[in-house]
């Protein structure tokens, strides 16, 4: 049977009615391009099209204005103020979702990187700085927002290979306003791919120094000997972190010693052990004593929560404590069950 590159080799070749000479030979050498970097072999927008079993009209109306494509609402955020969300419509997400299984996760991301990676979490994350004297932590400001137009054009062409007419509707498939946008299922895996400059400049500098990095989204984290996590390696960073493209939220930068609390993505650090907050482990205590109290539907009430998931999302916070911490997860998993099994 005909591998991929061939048969669309032999359609190109035979294709003297359609293409001149030179069209063909552009095609045939970037289709070179393609097989090389491993990627899937797409020529053009109309087979795109037919790749993910959209019609080309819809799809190139998509492309001509993808805004108009999304559903947005805003989400509180913890640190205060709002975080806008765009859902892609059905016909968008199914572009998107086909960009993603199909191109974006046949590409290399750094190792450094925890989150939205295969087999990695904010637990691998944390345990990678467990025991050290001193934990710096920086957040990128407008993290997804940052990644623009440009980076994103970048890896579609240089990275996979794709000519520009097409790196051009892949990018516009993938980007809200200038920037990924929050509630694409192809934004966490891009902001991966676009990032491994800054993960491999920031990893290579932390080696040389012989301490810790990670990144987590946008949260970067280093530790290791006071001697070497200091103002010093901050500006370093910063300075990295500007020539990548990226802005630091000020706010959130802060050193921690072991003679403090350490957290990193939520996790207590200082010992050899990752652990939960024991204000986590209370708040949770609570909502289940209210619950057990009131009921569920009265505690909503007396709450304002309007999640409809609510059971479900108390479940996912104590199966998330229990993969830390199995015996307090335990205990809170069992009044979880003692008290749905009455209502």
């Amino acid at each position: 049977m005909k591998d991929e590159y061939s048969k669309y080799k032999e359609i190109i070749e035979s294709s003297n009615n359609l293409y001149s000479k030179e069209k063909i030979e552009k095609l045939l050498n970037n289709l070179i391009t393609i097989k090389q970097k491993k990627q899937t072999v797409i020529l053009n927008s109309y087979h795109l099209s037919n790749l993910i079993g959209i019609k080309w009209k819809y799809l190139k109306k998509i492309i001509n204005n993808p805004e108009k494509y999304y559903y947005n609402f805003s989400i509180s955020k913890k640190s205060g103020g709002k975080r806008e969300i765009n859902v892609p419509n059905k016909a968008l997400s199914l572009c998107q979702n086909y960009i993603k299984n199909e191109i974006l996760d046949r590409i290399n991301i750094h190792s450094s990187a925890n989150g939205f990676a295969f087999s990695k979490s904010i637990i691998t994350n944390a345990m990678e700085h467990t025991n050290k004297e001193m934990v710096l932590n920086i957040d990128l400001k407008d993290f997804f927002p940052s990644i623009n137009t440009k980076k994103v054009f970048y890896l579609f062409h240089n990275l996979c290979g794709y000519d520009n007419d097409l790196s051009f509707c892949l990018t516009k498939l993938v980007i809200y306003k200038e920037g990924l946008p929050q509630g694409a299922c192809t934004s966490p895996i891009i902001s991966n791919i676009v990032s491994y400059k800054l993960d491999i400049r920031l990893f290579g500098l932390a080696k040389k120094l012989g301490i810790t990095y990670t990144r987590y989204a946008d949260d970067i984290t280093f530790s290791g000997d006071k001697s070497k996590i200091n103002d010093g390696l901050l500006k370093i960073v910063s300075n990295i972190i500007a020539e990548c493209g990226y802005t630091i939220n000020e706010r959130k930068t802060r050193f921690q010693s072991n003679k403090t609390r350490q957290e990193v993505t939520g996790l207590i650090v200082n010992n050899s052990n990752i652990n939960v907050p024991k204000e986590y482990i209370k708040k949770i205590r609570q909502e289940l004593y209210y619950i057990k109290k009131y009921g569920i539907d009265e505690h909503k009430y007396k709450n304002n929560i309007y999640n409809r998931f609510y059971k479900d999302h108390i479940k996912g916070k104590i199966m998330f404590v229990y993969s830390v911490n199995k015996k307090a997860g335990k205990e809170l998993l069992n009044k979880y069950n003692e008290i749905f099994e009455l209502q």
